[in-house]
């Protein structure tokens, strides 16, 4: 796979108030590795996948080779990162659970932006992955729900 610099001429727009479905990936332009995200359709899995990558051309190399990139100092794995995307945007796809959709709506009115609004929604889906698989224990929906409730938490103010 190319280099980041090689394959993306795009942008996006912020996310309409009050339009889920502009929340789940924000309207694209331009093209990414040779395809105009303008005739994408974030319904359909594998296009989701792609649009989510184009919002991150940064991690474009390491999705190429797999390998783990520092961010914030910390190593993370940039496939994780967009699975977890993926995640947070077919719930809102569904609406389900509503709450996601109600979170992201709370978050947006005291001013978080997209990325940091998936990033608070995608930390919550990882904690419950994480511990689900540590611990072997069953998915909380009502606790899932309660720790939306609980966003912004410590994440630094908008």
């Amino acid at each position: 796979m190319p280099g980041a610099e090689e394959t993306a001429d795009c942008w996006f727009d912020d996310p309409a108030p009050g339009d889920r479905q502009s929340w789940v990936v924000p309207p694209g332009h331009g093209s990414y590795r040779g395809l105009h995200l303008e005739q994408l359709d974030p319904a359909d899995e594998a296009e989701l996948t792609f649009l989510i990558e184009a919002i991150h051309p940064e991690l474009a190399d390491a999705l190429g080779s797999d390998d783990e990139v520092i961010g914030g100092g910390e190593p993370f794995s940039p496939r994780l990162h967009i699975a977890m995307h993926q995640i947070v945007a077919n719930q809102l796809l569904a609406g389900d659970p509503p709450q996601t959709w109600q979170t992201v709506q709370r978050l947006a009115a005291l001013g978080y932006d997209w990325h940091n609004t998936m990033h608070m929604i995608a930390a919550v889906v990882s904690d419950d992955v994480y511990h689900a698989l540590k611990e072997d224990r069953p998915f909380d929906p009502g606790g899932y729900i309660r720790r939306l409730h609980e966003l912004p938490g410590d994440w630094p103010p908008p």
